[in-house]
């Protein structure tokens, strides 16, 4: 399934994703903003229209070859795994210099819960998408 509503479908969920990540980090208050609402706001609704985009991607090449039948699982399995590589990386920069880049355990939490959510969102975005084609097909 990939075509161009299914991409915007994908970057909307990331942007919704963003802003829901900055709401539960509010509540939650594991780590302060960086910069002002407004600023943040974007911010974080870029970067999870990216994080969206290379997970969906990753879900519409994979989605065949996962181990599951469940849709939503393969949605989520693929939005962590995208956490997984992220972490590992961040992993490594903290070895590589301790002093900058340190192991903070609840935001690692706190992301993969995000990253779950992710998958969740991309595919209701695929579901509203392909209940609307079957509409229209009708």
């Amino acid at each position: 399934m990939s075509s161009k509503n299914t991409i915007f479908a994908d970057l909307a969920a990331g942007v919704l994703w963003g802003w829901l990540s900055m709401v539960v980090n509010a509540v939650t208050g594991i780590f302060p903003p960086e910069t002002g609402f407004v600023h943040d706001l974007g911010t974080f609704g870029l970067a999870g229209a990216v994080n969206a985009f290379v997970a969906g991607g990753l879900l519409s090449i994979f989605m065949t070859r996962l181990p599951v039948r469940s849709n939503l699982l393969k949605a989520v399995m693929i939005s962590v795994f995208v956490w997984l590589a992220l972490r590992a990386g961040a992993m490594m920069l903290s070895h590589i210099d301790p002093e900058r880049y340190h192991v903070a355990t609840w935001e690692s939490l706190q992301g993969l819960v995000l990253s779950a959510l992710l998958g969740a969102l991309i595919w209701l975005g695929r579901k509203v998408v392909r209940n609307r084609r079957a509409e229209l097909a009708c």
